[in-house]
C-alpha cells in the first residue's frame, strides 16, 4: 500500500516520489527538491539540475526524506604518494585477470618425489630418524611394528 505524505507545505524540501509512467515498467522514481506545486503539478529538481514535472494523478507514493549527507572531505596530499600495505594493490590498473591466483606471502617450492620408476622409495619425511641396517634403511616405527607383530604371531 502506497501513502502520499508531502503537502504544499514541504515545497523547499528534500522528496521522493514514486509516479506512473507510460512503458513496459509502469512506476519510476524521482528524488530532489520540491520546488513548486501548482494546478496540480509538482516540480521536482533533481540532484543534477533538471526539473521534473509530475500531475497530481500520476503520484503514486511520496514523502519528505533527509537531506543530503554533506560531501566527504578529499584526502590529504591526494597527489602524494602513500605506501600501501603488504598484499594491498597499488592502482586499479594493478587488479589481476579473472582466475589469476594472488599470493601475499611466498610460498615454499614442494618436492613430490618420483614414483614411477621401480624400487624407488620416497624421501623419508624432514627430522625422522633412520638407521641402516644390512643395505636397508628402516624407521624407527618400522622396529617397533616388527615387534608387534611377533607379540601377536
Amino acid at each position: 500500500m502506497y501513502v502520499v505524505r508531502i503537502t504544499q507545505a514541504d515545497i523547499g524540501a528534500r522528496v521522493m516520489i514514486r509516479r506512473r509512467i507510460p512503458g513496459p515498467i509502469p512506476l519510476s522514481d524521482v528524488l530532489g527538491t520540491l520546488r513548486s506545486w501548482s494546478a496540480h503539478v509538482l516540480t521536482v529538481e533533481t540532484a543534477e539540475g533538471t526539473r521534473v514535472q509530475i500531475t497530481e494523478d500520476d503520484v503514486v507514493a511520496a514523502r519528505v526524506i533527509p537531506p543530503r549527507p554533506p560531501a566527504r572531505r578529499p584526502r590529504a596530499g591526494a597527489d602524494a604518494q602513500v605506501p600501501t600495505a603488504p598484499g594491498r594493490l597499488e592502482a586499479a590498473s594493478d587488479i589481476p585477470a579473472p582466475g589469476t591466483i594472488v599470493r601475499t606471502r611466498p610460498v615454499r617450492r614442494a618436492t613430490i618425489p618420483d614414483m614411477t620408476e621401480q624400487g624407488t622409495a620416497p624421501n623419508p619425511a624432514p627430522g625422522t630418524a633412520t638407521e641402516t641396517t644390512g643395505g636397508q634403511a628402516a624407521s624407527p616405527s618400522d622396529a617397533g611394528s616388527d615387534a608387534g607383530e611377533a607379540a601377536r604371531g
